[in-house]
């Protein structure tokens, strides 16, 4: 029969197996070692002849060798499939993998030890590790992330007010994080102890909503079977946030007033007056002061409620912060999907770039997570975006070009006031990586860092 229909014979697999990156050590099924390759010569700094005929429990240090002894005892009797576990040697981190092998029969016939040499890996995951930690401290504020400058302010009005017991009107468009700021004003306020309640006043029909805001009691209307606090009750020496408080009727509005003049309330059903001490943080998506001209939103409320605005501005605006923030929700949607951490493609850098973003910072947090839970790579491409982002994409490829221009032309035509501009935007494509920025620009990494340096300064 010819070697064709019998497959190569074993001088063919112990070539390929010689020729390997990865360090090969095979013991038959008395744990001899019978077989080191090249690779593995290299990993563990050893010479094959030395080893060859040794028991493989023996090459471990006294510590393993117990472990080692009942990993092989696992791997031959079938209780376990394969084992893996990392070794530090001479300053390089490795994994082992041991598995069974076994012939047609399904008769164990010894042990392959596979050794990869992931240093370089370590290494790249311990500085993603520092740089979200950097990026988390620097450039965050409570579950918000933002080096932009128009994030900034933001962040220093949330830590400036939240110690205080001044109302606060959160504005901006849906999916911006007002929910967020809520929750970071009350955790930095001197009412963290206590709780914060959420009211969503576009969720609750008229009927309903003054009775979650006010309570009731026994009585008060049919199905009212027992006494029930409102949340102002419920957020007692705590923080209650009013969300969509653009979207409550005007009825309520005027009870609300009251509340906020008189720091009572009166249950429905009920005729005491019952004292809240309460901080009050207000939402909205709409323009109130719109609504105020067209009388769908009380004037006298409106100011009650706009003592300290903090207005969000969206992400199109926030160009600097889209990706960082898209490298954050990455690396925690990879986190607890249980995936290695995913990369992003220059294309599709480029496509969430472009983007206009409706959603705000939560469409590109759900893009994200559906791009980590589909993409079979280790690189995320635009097609594992969503479509909207591909078709950005698409009209970005006939141009993708100025990505890679001659030296100097693109800093050349901008300099003077447009410097600090197109420095800014080229960080931005290029994920901040200051030496891809460089390039893009036509100038040397020094030459960028310098002019970064006199440009902060």
């Amino acid at each position: 029969m010819s070697e064709a229909e019998n497959g190569p014979d074993a001088a063919v697999y112990q070539a390929i197996l010689t020729s390997m990156g990865e360090g090969i050590i095979f013991a038959d099924h008395e744990n001899r070692i019978v077989f080191v390759n090249a690779a593995a010569e290299q990993v563990r700094g050893i010479k094959a002849e030395k080893f060859l005929g040794r028991d493989l429990i023996s090459i471990h240090t006294p510590p393993a060798r117990e472990r080692i002894a009942s990993i092989l005892a696992r791997l031959r009797d079938g209780s376990v499939a394969s084992h893996t576990r990392p070794l530090e040697t001479k300053g390089r981190s490795f994994e082992n993998c041991y598995y069974p092998i076994r012939d047609r029969g399904e008769r164990f016939v010894g042990t392959l030890m596979i050794s990869r040499d992931i240093t370089e890996r370590e290494r790249l995951k311990e500085e993603n590790s520092v740089l979200r930690e950097q990026l988390l401290t620097e450039y965050a504020c409570g579950g918000m992330i933002g080096r932009s400058r128009a994030m900034q302010p933001v962040f220093q009005v949330i830590r400036s007010t939240a110690p205080l017991e001044s109302t606060i009107l959160v504005t901006g468009e849906s999916g911006t994080g007002k929910e967020l700021v809520a929750r970071e004003l009350h955790q930095r306020s001197r009412r963290s102890a206590g709780p914060l309640v959420k009211v969503n006043c576009a969720a609750l029909p008229e009927t309903l909503l003054e009775s979650e805001l006010f309570g009731f009691e026994k009585g008060a209307f049919t199905g009212a079977l027992r006494e029930r606090k409102g949340k102002f009750e419920q957020a007692v020496r705590g923080t209650l946030f009013l969300d969509e408080i653009g979207e409550m009727p005007l009825s309520a509005q005027a009870k609300l007033l009251r509340v906020l003049q008189e720091k009572t309330v009166e249950r429905i059903g009920g005729s005491r007056e019952i004292e809240v001490d309460v901080r009050i943080i207000a939402a909205t998506n709409r323009d109130l002061r719109q609504d105020v001209a067209a009388g769908l939103f009380r004037e006298d409320l409106f100011y009650r409620l706009n003592v300290i605005p903090i207005d969000l501005p969206p992400l199109r605006e926030r160009l600097e912060d889209i990706l960082p923030l898209a490298a954050v929700f990455l690396s925690r949607f990879s986190e607890e999907m249980s995936r290695p951490q995913l990369k992003l493609s220059r294309e599709a850098k480029q496509a969430l770039l472009k983007h206009p973003y409706p959603g705000n910072v939560r469409e590109l947090k759900n893009a994200m997570e559906r791009a980590t839970a589909l993409c079979t790579e280790d690189t995320l491409g635009v097609d594992d975006l969503p479509a909207e982002f591909a078709q950005h994409a698409a009209q970005l490829r006939p141009s993708a070009a100025p990505l890679q221009p001659a030296p100097g032309p693109m800093l050349l035509a901008g300099l003077g006031n447009r410097e600090a501009e197109l420095i800014q935007e080229a960080l931005a494509l290029c994920g901040n990586q200051r030496g891809e920025a460089a390039r893009l620009l036509g100038i040397s990494r020094k030459t960028l860092w310098k002019k970064m340096k006199r440009l902060s300064g």
